[in-house]
């Protein structure tokens, strides 16, 4: 299972974990397979991250040259002094992944972009969806 930015998001996805608004109110089930109309639904409603099946994205090397990149690779730096501490590690951990998701939907971004001033799809093979 996999939590991304849903600018990354491609139809045939299916959802891990049910889509809930801020009071909990469930918006798409869990098991649900992604279309473009759902796709755009979801950013119509400022839903920013879904969780998928899989890994179906390669986030490894994502937003690389972005300021999220950025304050992802300065973690390891800021948090130097708390190796032993347990729970500065999960804190470590968890900002980890949520600079890695900010990065790889800038990323998405900045390349939908480019494509649109290129005149290309606009990123339909990666998943990326115009902003």
């Amino acid at each position: 299972m996999q939590k991304i930015p849903i600018n990354l998001a491609a139809p045939g996805m299916k959802l891990a974990k049910p889509v809930t608004r801020e009071n909990g109110i469930t918006i798409m089930a869990e098991g649900m397979e992604l279309t473009d109309s759902l796709i755009a639904r979801l950013e119509g409603m400022d839903v920013e991250r879904i969780t998928v099946h899989g890994h179906p994205v390669d986030m490894g090397g994502a937003g690389a040259g972005t300021r999220w990149g950025e304050r992802l690779d300065r973690l390891d730096h800021l948090f130097r002094r708390h190796a032993e501490d347990k729970w500065m590690m999960r804190v470590k951990a968890r900002m980890g992944q949520y600079f890695q998701i900010k990065a790889a939907a800038q990323e998405a971004r900045m390349k939908a972009l480019k494509s649109i001033e290129n005149g290309e799809d606009g990123g339909a093979e990666n998943g990326a969806v115009e902003p």
